[in-house]
């Protein structure tokens, strides 16, 4: 473990991670993401930014392009935050980053979020941007990549696709996937001391907010539990320490069961969605990984 890594671990656990029994508030957690953005991480060089407003008519939410001179792919990519809070200024270094490795292209999608918009309002949003993208973009050219919540929501996305007849993108890449919100899994815990971001009652916050009276094992909000078979190839990452251990590897055996290409890749000792924290060099690795899995499955022209 990095000396980058051993101080993100002590700060969150210290100062992110709730104390035992705090009930999670949608405007703290919120403020605290704001103040975290204040001052943003300059963009690497060569990756450009492109803005795009909210499109009513053709229902699509607010989102960015980040991307290189000559991209040779497209990603879209769902940021996480419980589907409450995060947005495209918390999640701009980890698209950024991935755009430059990979020679992507990349979307940050500013979806809808709860409780004001509950599920399956963020699902809609993805959805429909996935659509547009196919209008002058073939499938076989496109990645969807999430963390946390925003994993959960490229499954999601990817089951509604499927069973709309859309053609499948190249692949999916998964930080921490949120799939299964009624928290069934074994890590929620057994790892609750070792998860240095969350306690078990934070998940059971975050669910309310976003299923608003939906059963938690609705596909739609919970997409261990929706169809697997005809999804294209995965690539999970998840850490061996956080509660949302057992979403990642039961995905990726149903995945398998279901006979998608799928590899996980586990770290020990490393907080939920290390990925995306690009200051680590564990980050950096991963994301390696991450540029390699596009690059194979999205050959350049």
């Amino acid at each position: 473990m990095s000396i980058q890594a051993f101080l993100t671990r002590w700060y969150l656990r210290n100062q992110f991670k709730p104390p035992a029994g705090k009930r999670v508030s949608v405007e703290e957690a919120r403020e605290g993401m704001a103040r975290m953005s204040r001052w943003p991480v300059p963009l690497p060089k060569g990756i450009h930014l492109k803005s795009l407003p909210a499109d009513p008519l053709s229902g699509l939410c607010p989102a960015e392009w980040l991307s290189v001179d000559a991209p040779e792919r497209t990603v879209l990519y769902f940021h996480g935050g419980g589907y409450f809070s995060c947005g495209l200024d918390t999640h701009r270094p980890v698209a950024a980053a991935i755009s430059r490795r990979a020679q992507a292209r990349v979307l940050s999608l500013d979806y809808r979020l709860a409780p004001e918009h509950p599920c399956p309002a963020a699902v809609q949003d993805a959805l429909a941007w996935y659509q547009d993208v196919l209008n002058d973009t073939p499938a076989q050219q496109i990645v969807l990549a999430g963390d946390s919540a925003g994993g959960g929501l490229v499954m999601a996305c990817l089951q509604a696709a499927l069973q709309q007849g859309l053609p499948m993108p190249a692949g999916a890449v998964l930080f921490s996937p949120w799939v299964d919100l009624a928290a069934t899994g074994e890590s929620v815990q057994t790892n609750a001391r070792s998860d240095v971001m969350f306690n078990p009652e934070n998940l059971a916050d975050a669910a309310q907010f976003y299923l608003d009276g939906r059963s938690p094992s609705d596909p739609v909000a919970s997409p261990l539990y929706g169809p697997m078979r005809g999804l294209p190839p995965l690539l999970i990452f998840a850490s061996h320490s956080e509660i949302l251990l057992s979403d990642a590897t039961r995905l990726h055996d149903k995945a398998l069961a279901a006979g998608v290409s799928s590899q996980l890749v586990l770290k020990s000792n490393m907080p939920h969605v290390w990925p995306i924290m690009v200051m680590l060099p564990e980050a950096n690795a991963s994301l390696r990984q991450v540029a390699a899995f596009l690059r194979e499955r999205v050959p350049a022209v």
